[in-house]
């Protein structure tokens, strides 16, 4: 068993035992004392969950860390997704990249040459390195560093894009779902007006909630991830790339 999927059960078991042993965890997934050590010190550092004296307990799923914060989490994960979401730019095609950690990690493999867009500084930072972009304006939303409001959506009208990556804060039974409206709002926009809408998430987001539901399923067509549940399988039901760690 991936530990990707080891850390998926090991959280909707806390979810219903609120807290779990290390012994609990070994004996459940017959795994050695390292191993179940190992997948606790990446909750833990992933924040979905808390030290115990001899265990763990669920951390405060809602609580989504700041943009500075996320940006270290899952960072080789992150990496590997952007890598393999990099491959479906395709050459002189208007490219949106949305605001997420997963997609700033993504921009800095862009070697195509495109039209690209983001109303994120940090992609629009990264993008200028390596292709003409065009920054998305609006008023400026400082904890996650992007542009939202009318004008946002009002340029976002004026533009069809081939193809837009966006990102997610959590991944529910009925869709994908973010912390801020207005954000919500940006993505509701993204998919009226791309032809191709790829969504680029870790494991982690399927174990968050988040308040403002973004978009439904159906909207997605391409899903990059590390590691989907087995429930979720007959829900997406669009292209799917997994992006495999070693065991």
């Amino acid at each position: 068993m991936y530990q990707e999927e080891r850390i998926y059960q090991i959280l909707k078991l806390l979810k219903e035992k609120k807290t779990m042993t290390n012994q609990e965890i070994m004996d459940y997934f017959h795994i050695s004392r390292d191993t179940a050590r190992r997948d606790i010190v990446r909750l833990v550092n992933e924040n979905l969950a808390v030290r115990t004296h001899g265990g763990i307990t669920l951390n405060d799923v809602h609580q989504i860390g700041s943009y500075q914060i996320r940006k270290q989490e899952n960072e080789e994960i992150k990496n590997k997704i952007g890598k393999v979401a990099v491959s479906l730019i395709e050459e002189h095609k208007a490219v949106f990249f949305d605001t997420s950690t997963t997609i700033a990690a993504l921009c800095q493999y862009v070697s195509q040459d495109i039209e690209a867009y983001s109303h994120s500084l940090d992609n629009i930072e990264i993008l200028s390195n390596h292709c003409p972009c065009h920054m998305i304006g609006g008023k400026y939303f400082k904890k996650n560093r992007y542009m939202y409001g009318s004008q946002t959506l009002n340029t976002l009208d004026q533009i069809y894009f081939d193809l837009c990556f966006v990102g997610v804060a959590a991944i529910m039974e009925d869709g994908i779902y973010v912390e801020e409206f207005e954000d919500a709002a940006i993505k509701r926009k993204l998919a009226r007006r791309s032809q191709n809408v790829c969504l680029v998430a870790d494991h982690s987001k399927f174990n968050k909630k988040s308040t403002y539901k973004a978009l439904d399923f159906q909207d997605i067509d391409i899903f990059i991830t590390d590691f989907l549940p087995e429930e979720y399988k007959d829900k997406i039901n669009c292209q799917i790339i997994e992006v495999k760690e070693e065991k």
